[in-house]
């Protein structure tokens, strides 16, 4: 789970601008980056990009991955309720390599600003070494997500407007008050 420091509805676009998604993932030494789809409609956004990933491949995984691998990600969100939660689904591919990676996605209005969680599970059929290469790849999967987590927070930092306080009344409670 990540806070950012701006509004659900700037998080989000974020999150899905093919332009902002291009520059992250450049950012994150990703190469041949691809947009290949990004729909919106009023049942959500559906976003699917192809990108080449460089890894450092341990000596156990080198006759399954390659240091270089084309990763394809297909995030669907679902449409906004009235305070601005999403939630979604991710998942990822790599061409070649037998692990199944995706999960849940959740985006929340916060007290100061918005929360995504994302939530996976990674998991391989292949005999003997599949647990030890799923919980390389999940590591991997986890540090690309907090280079992400941080990549949008410089990009927040520069676009975004930071969140209102919530006003209180002079009594201590929230809202307008009664004016009188």
């Amino acid at each position: 789970m990540h806070t950012y420091a701006a509004p659900p509805d700037v998080v989000f676009d974020a999150m899905t601008d093919p332009a902002v998604l291009a520059e992250k993932y450049a950012a994150l030494g990703h190469r041949n980056i691809e947009i290949i789809e990004h729909s919106a409609s009023r049942v959500g956004v559906a976003v699917h990009s192809r990108r080449d990933v460089p890894m450092d491949v341990p000596g156990f995984a080198r006759r399954l991955l390659s240091p270089t691998n084309t990763v394809e990600q297909r995030d669907t969100w679902g449409p906004a309720t009235a305070d601005g939660s999403r939630t979604g689904t991710w998942e990822v591919t790599a061409r070649g390599v037998p692990v199944k990676v995706g999960g849940t996605l959740r985006l929340a209005p916060a007290a100061n600003g918005t929360i995504v969680e994302i939530r996976g599970d990674v998991t391989s059929s292949v005999p003997l070494i599949g647990g030890k290469l799923a919980s390389f790849i999940g590591h991997d999967v986890e540090r690309t997500m907090h280079a992400e987590e941080e990549f949008n927070d410089g990009h927040l930092s520069r676009v975004a407007p930071k969140p209102k306080p919530r006003r209180r009344n002079g009594d201590g409670t929230g809202g307008a008050g009664t004016g009188a």
